[in-house]
């Protein structure tokens, strides 16, 4: 009799555990915010950029979206090189539940119109957002109040 018991208390806690199964979230919307990034320029085609971004929260195709609730600033650097662009940075925001979320991005290339393109991966948090993972790409740009970051990807919540 006992050994059913804990055979069955076992299944239990297996159910349980499965229960909690991780979502895939799509990630499409648009960061709103503010930019006072500093140009750096060195030489002829050389360039360092001081990033900082603050956002005032994300516009997303599905409003119920982890990402639709955050707000927080970026930051890092970028180097401008004979047209070529590298960089890197962080970001640190908080939903609306106080969840923090810390998001990395790596600079790839840039637009005619100085928009900057790369990619952008979760790397961890509080709540919500501690286990979560994934990332996708970015295409952010413009001018003082007029920044914006357009935002792609998949991210796993736990």
């Amino acid at each position: 009799m006992m050994k059913r018991l804990l055979s069955i208390m076992g299944l239990a806690a297996l159910v349980t555990a499965s229960g909690a199964m991780a979502e895939t979230v799509m990630v499409k919307g648009t960061g709103m915010g503010s930019s006072d990034s500093m140009q750096m320029p060195v030489s002829d085609g050389l360039v360092v950029v001081h990033n900082r971004t603050s956002y005032d929260g994300f516009e997303t195709e599905d409003p119920e979206s982890p990402f639709a609730s955050l707000s927080g600033s970026c930051f890092g650097a970028t180097l401008v090189e004979a047209g070529a662009v590298s960089g890197s940075g962080n970001c640190h925001y908080t939903d609306a539940d106080g969840d923090q979320a810390v998001m990395a991005w790596t600079a790839t290339g840039m637009s005619e119109d100085g928009r900057v393109s790369g990619d952008w991966s979760v790397v961890g948090g509080t709540g919500k957002w501690a286990e979560a993972s994934g990332g996708g790409t970015f295409d952010a740009g413009g001018e003082g109040a007029d920044y914006t970051n357009m935002v792609t990807g998949e991210v796993e919540m736990p």
